[in-house]
């Protein structure tokens, strides 16, 4: 899994998904008939059929930036505060180490933490967010040399295996986008027209997949991307999402989307016909790129595969090695099974 590796561990913060873009682009050199990139830096992977004139247009989308945050301002010891990109809770960032991605000075650590509280109720809290702050171990003047204002900050965390499972900074959705890219090579159907890509900004509000999908108008949209879980201690079984280890999530419902019934029929039959391990997820909050797809593309019919994650928008998510298997296996079998003639 190099290629995941490579994709989890640069950094591509919504708005700054350059580097991502480019591994994205160098992945499927070779593999993809165009690659291109709009100005919103979704990156366009199209590979065409060649067998009729009504072939289906297929879009995949895994988004490839991640959650991070800004520097906002300095103050006379040195130490920055920040804004989030994303959705945070401040407890998952407060003791991690941080790389902060300067104008003119490259990247500088720093880590994160929380303004002392003298009062020991307060302690208890989790702290908000205005009271994070970066310490760069520098001299306020040096760190004014080196630091400026809207600054991007991402999390740095190595992937590394944990057991069974994985443990990485940016899960969300790099391993959707790795999912999306070995589909793209594993895949020999030429009934279809296929468009995978790495769509931006989907943190900030599903901004780059919504761009992408009124210009490609997609027959069939499946977004790649990462749910919650449920599944460690103190967590009500009753409100359980997915279990790490026991196959792909076909998304039925989050709350942005309700994705198209007769897709997850047809996605759910397919994988038990092909014997390969899922369950089914129904998301109470969250949303994917699967709702940009539903709503801005031609009549989309629009589905997710998820993959159940531990720990989400924190720098130490954790998944399974087994459910991103059978997220490829049942996206490949998806893409050979489609005709002309296929309806939903």
């Amino acid at each position: 899994m190099e290629l995941l590796r490579k994709l989890c561990e640069i950094d591509g913060v919504s708005g700054h998904e350059d580097a991502v873009v480019d591994l994205f682009r160098e992945s499927l050199e070779g593999i993809a008939d165009s690659i291109t990139v709009d100005a919103m830096k979704n990156v366009i992977a199209v590979k065409r059929g060649d067998q009729s004139d009504n072939r289906p247009k297929v879009m995949l989308a895994g988004h490839i930036d991640e959650i991070g945050f800004l520097v906002y301002n300095i103050d006379a010891a040195g130490f920055a505060s920040m804004v989030p990109v994303g959705g945070w809770d401040p407890a998952n960032i407060n003791g991690h180490t941080v790389r902060v991605h300067t104008r003119k000075n490259g990247i500088l650590t720093a880590v994160v933490n929380r303004r002392f509280e003298i009062v020991p109720e307060k302690r208890k809290h989790t702290p908000a967010m205005e009271n994070i702050y970066l310490d760069f171990g520098l001299p306020h003047d040096e760190v004014v040399s080196k630091v400026g204002r809207g600054d991007w900050v991402s999390m740095d965390t190595e992937l590394k295996e944990l057991g069974e499972c994985l443990v990485a900074k940016a899960f969300d959705d790099r391993v959707g986008a790795y999912i999306i890219i070995e589909a793209m090579k594993r895949y020999s159907n030429p009934a279809i027209d296929l468009y995978a890509v790495g769509t931006s900004q989907e943190e900030v509000g599903l901004r780059g997949s919504t761009v992408a999908a009124q210009s490609i108008q997609p027959d069939i949209g499946i977004a790649a991307d990462i749910t919650g879980s449920g599944d460690t201690p103190g967590h009500p079984e009753r409100m359980r999402i997915a279990e790490l280890g026991k196959g792909v999530a076909i998304k039925q419902m989050d709350s942005s989307v309700i994705s198209s019934t007769s897709l997850v029929s047809y996605m759910r039959d397919l994988a038990e016909e092909k014997k390969i391990d899922h369950q089914m997820e129904i998301l109470v909050r969250g949303g994917t790129d699967t709702s940009s797809m539903q709503k801005f593309g031609s009549g989309t019919h629009s589905i997710c595969l998820s993959i159940p994650t531990r720990y989400g928008h924190s720098p130490v998510a954790v998944i399974h090695k087994h459910d991103i298997e059978t997220a490829i296996e049942l996206l490949v079998a998806f893409l050979d099974s489609i005709t002309t003639e296929t309806v939903f």
